[in-house]
Order: C-alpha cells, then sequence, then structure tokens
C-alpha cells in the first residue's frame, strides 16, 4: 500500500518539475530573468515592479504570479484599505486582492489545460496584473480625494455651527 502512495507521489512530482520547467522556460523566452526567491517562487521585473512566480508542488496545473507588497496597511485608513481591496475584487475579472502580513498584494491564479502556448498565457497574465496595479493607483486616489472632501465638509460644518452658536 504505501509503496502505491510512494509512487503517485513520485508520479506527481515528476508532472510538476515537468510543468515547472516548461513555465520557467516561457517566461525566459520572453525576456524576463527569474531570481529563485527563497521558497516563496521566483522574482522577476516587468516596468519597475517586482512579480512573482509562485509554484504549488502538489499542482501541476495551477498557475500563479503575484505583485507582492504593493500597498502597506498603514498607508491608509483601514477602512479604506479594505475597502480598495473590495473595489478591486468586485471590478476586476481575474486580478484579485488580498491581505497578507500588513501589505496588499494582486494575484493572478489560473488552472492550466494541456498544450496551451504559456508564453501568450504568462504575457496575459502579468499584463493584467500590471493594469490591476493601475487601477489600485486610481482607487488609492480616489480614497483620498474623498477623504479630503469630507474633511472639509467637516471644518465647514464646524465653522457654520460656530456661526450659529454665537
Amino acid at each position: 500500500m504505501d509503496s502505491t502512495c510512494d509512487r503517485k507521489r513520485n508520479i506527481n512530482a515528476k508532472k510538476v518539475t515537468i510543468m515547472k520547467a516548461k513555465i520557467l522556460d516561457a517566461f525566459k523566452a520572453l525576456g524576463f530573468e527569474l531570481e529563485e526567491m527563497d521558497g516563496l517562487g521566483y522574482g522577476f521585473q516587468y516596468e519597475g515592479k517586482h512579480y512573482l512566480y509562485m509554484y504549488n508542488e502538489d499542482d501541476e496545473d495551477f498557475l500563479n504570479i503575484a505583485l507582492p507588497a504593493v500597498m502597506d496597511v498603514e498607508d491608509m485608513d483601514n477602512v479604506d484599505f479594505y475597502q480598495v481591496m473590495d473595489k478591486i475584487n468586485g471590478t476586476l475579472k481575474y486580478v484579485k486582492a488580498n491581505k497578507l502580513n500588513d501589505s496588499m498584494w494582486l494575484f493572478y491564479e489560473r488552472e492550466l489545460f494541456g498544450d496551451e502556448n504559456l508564453q501568450q498565457v504568462l504575457s496575459r497574465m502579468i499584463l493584467h496584473l500590471d493594469a490591476g496595479f493601475s487601477f489600485l493607483c486610481k482607487a488609492m486616489e480616489k480614497a483620498e480625494e474623498d477623504e479630503t472632501a469630507a474633511d472639509v465638509n467637516e471644518k465647514e460644518t464646524d465653522e457654520d455651527n460656530k456661526k450659529d452658536a454665537a
């Protein structure tokens, strides 16, 4: 019984290794220089941003690329942080935002099906993540504008209340 389980585990490990090698080759064919990141996966740069290809050792058909730590929780009010995250998750189709440690990460996760063109798949994933980052920047600007407008309204209301009291 143990030998059957061991054989299945070994077959799965070989499949994962083969798929991982195909994905790494596709990244290289696209011109990316990947750097292994101590058990997290492989890091690479695109348009000045650091991305992470995170492989799953248990599932050879699972492809995950992340844009790590795009925003720290400390950068904005806690409620605004989660509202921006909700806006991303509710608006964008393929890019999803999650909180990891004390920062927001953007993820694109995908199941691979057979003989897909991995270069095309990877380039689309990266472009979607880049667009997701642009969306995040716009959402942060909007949140800051709304906060500034609320502060101005609050100040005007306080001034009006003082005049009425006098």
